[in-house]
């Protein structure tokens, strides 16, 4: 009983072991906020590659692609039928696109052109949650938009047969005339357009500028298939953006109608990719293999399958190394921490070598001296980690309240949302690796006061009762 009573008294009266409980506290709330916006980074970071890629993606090795489609979808329902809930084949290439400025300019961009059905695209991931509108004035969100690529009519009045269409009567006969023109000289095809390719960021204003707004007409120019590629060029109207929140995507990838591009590649037909959505609870690495396989026995060297986890590897793999990284880096807090526990603790002894001496003179045994030091190591260590526990859980759930109130004060954004596209800092507590942090915290604040604590239980009672 006797060291529990120490321990207590020691933690009221020695100010100096506060310093330790301060160190152990910033330590763990450190790491509790660093890896709760890591994992909260980490895990939206997974969620939007995995919403602009399917669960399992076919691809053929040649760029130009093959022309059954349907055979290749049929062949896999045959092998994995039970474990797939949908398929949409699309022809990937890259291009340019030319976007008109204004006064005959054009700003040209490097894109990846993707011919889809936005219908079946929409199937296979989370095409449709990334599209949006142009917003209008006095809107601070810009609505959802359908996957689709129809083009309303008053994107179509650029020419000056809309023009006269707009001033027209709609019931007199000459207008259905008018529009018939209107629409041969107006290309139809719609455009899914990246959002970082058609806005410019203005930090001045922190507002994005459409210099692609809807309804602009869009060149894009791209090879022809074959082995002598010739330049192909076809004509799109912007109808929604693409916003996934990935600049990787949102500033190359351009969505148009399959058949569309197809017919202007000449390649009606042909296709390069088949993105497959698993349904819930397949496991994805047994599903590719079985695919895999299943294409081998079929078309040999043909086509590669993958997940979308070994699709984007090396970017998720350096995401989970940077992590790693940063709590070694952070864990030397809480190990400087468990250092000045271990000097405050060697001074300690030296100081009551005589308070020593007499509890041993008494009949304390080196287990109960050593106990002493030990509990009050662990009881250091508990109020650190508990109150930097309690802290670094309440930073994290008010982290985006104090980065307003930081911007507020520095007058400038802590957290710059058109970098990352997050409207607010996202995290995400995993009380698994909360419970490591403190666990850690404990062992290291233990483990420093070992030494002391041994040391003060090999004390010869009359050695230490005639220390000065």
């Amino acid at each position: 009983m006797y060291k529990y009573l120490l321990c207590w008294r020691y933690l009221r009266t020695r100010y100096i072991a506060l310093a330790s409980i301060i160190s152990v506290m910033l330590g763990v709330a450190t790491m509790i906020v660093v890896n709760s916006v890591m994992a909260g980074f980490s895990t939206m970071m997974q969620e939007r590659l995995h919403g602009t890629l399917s669960d399992i993606i076919i691809e053929s090795f040649s760029l130009n692609g093959f022309d059954n489609p349907d055979e290749v979808m049929a062949a896999i329902q045959e092998a994995v039928g039970d474990r797939v809930d949908a398929m949409a084949p699309s022809l990937q290439l890259f291009g340019y696109a030319m976007i008109p400025v204004g006064g005959g300019e054009h700003l040209t961009r490097e894109v990846q052109i993707i011919g889809v059905r936005p219908e079946d695209r929409a199937k296979v991931g989370d095409f449709a949650q990334y599209l949006i509108h142009q917003p209008r004035p006095g809107q601070d969100e810009p609505p959802k938009a359908e996957p689709t690529f129809h083009v309303p009519d008053e994107y179509r009045l650029n020419t000056y047969a809309g023009q006269v269409y707009q001033q027209t009567d709609p019931d007199d006969p000459f207008a259905d005339i008018l529009r018939q023109d209107m629409e041969s000289l107006v290309p139809a095809d719609g455009m899914i357009l990246g959002y970082a390719i058609g806005t410019v960021h203005r930090p001045e204003t922190g507002e994005d500028m459409f210099i692609a707004p809807q309804g602009s007409k869009v060149i894009l120019h791209f090879p022809s298939a074959g082995r002598t590629p010739e330049a192909k060029t076809g004509e799109f109207t912007v109808v929604s953006y693409f916003k996934s929140g990935m600049s990787e995507y949102d500033s190359m990838q351009v969505y148009v109608p399959i058949d569309r591009i197809q017919f202007l590649r000449g390649q009606d037909g042909f296709v390069n990719q088949i993105q497959v959505k698993a349904k819930p609870g397949t496991d994805l690495d047994t599903l590719a293999r079985d695919i895999r396989l299943a294409m081998e026995g079929k078309w040999p060297t043909r086509f590669l399958v993958s997940t979308w986890e070994q699709k984007q590897g090396p970017l998720l793999a350096a995401v989970q190394v940077e992590q790693n990284i940063l709590n070694i880096l952070l864990f030397f807090i809480i190990a400087v921490a468990g250092f000045g526990i271990l000097g405050i603790f060697s001074m300690i002894v030296v100081e009551k070598t005589r308070d020593i001496g007499i509890l041993k003179a008494l009949g304390a045994s080196d287990s109960g001296v050593r106990g002493i030091f030990l509990g009050y190591g662990l009881t250091l260590g508990m109020v650190g980690s508990l109150v930097g526990m309690t802290g670094g859980l309440l930073f994290v759930k008010y982290i985006n309240e104090i980065e307003k109130g930081l911007s507020a004060i520095t007058g400038r954004k802590v957290f710059d949302d058109s970098i990352y596209y997050f409207p607010e800092i996202p995290t995400l507590v995993e009380p698994l690796t909360v419970a490591w942090i403190v666990i850690g915290a404990l062992v290291i604040a233990v483990a420093a006061s070992v030494w002391p604590a041994q040391r003060a239980s090999r004390m010869h009672p009359v050695k230490a009762l005639r220390y000065e």
